[in-house]
């Protein structure tokens, strides 16, 4: 699914395919969420330390791009942090 809009379904969309990203790269998780502020996303990730790290990109650079494609490109280059997180 391409993303056309930022709205409440594509925002679970997106973090269901956070969680598939997350999953295929065996990091574990407390809890996570994608959230929206002004103009841009959130990622939200709560490891083993009990803390709520986030990650921002462009609300504007999400239009246009595959839901699976985009969660690829948000979680792959924080792989390494994510895994001394969890």
């Amino acid at each position: 699914m391409v993303i056309t809009q930022i709205d409440k379904p594509t925002i679970e969309l997106l973090q269901k395919a956070i969680q598939i990203v997350l999953e295929q790269n065996h990091i574990p998780y407390r809890n996570i969420g994608v959230a929206e502020e002004e103009n841009q996303l959130l990622f939200l990730y709560e490891g083993k330390d009990h803390k709520v790290h986030v990650f921002k990109w462009s609300k504007a650079s999400s239009i246009g791009v595959n839901i699976g494609t985009l969660a690829q490109s948000v979680i792959t280059p924080i792989l390494p942090h994510l895994r001394l997180l969890s």
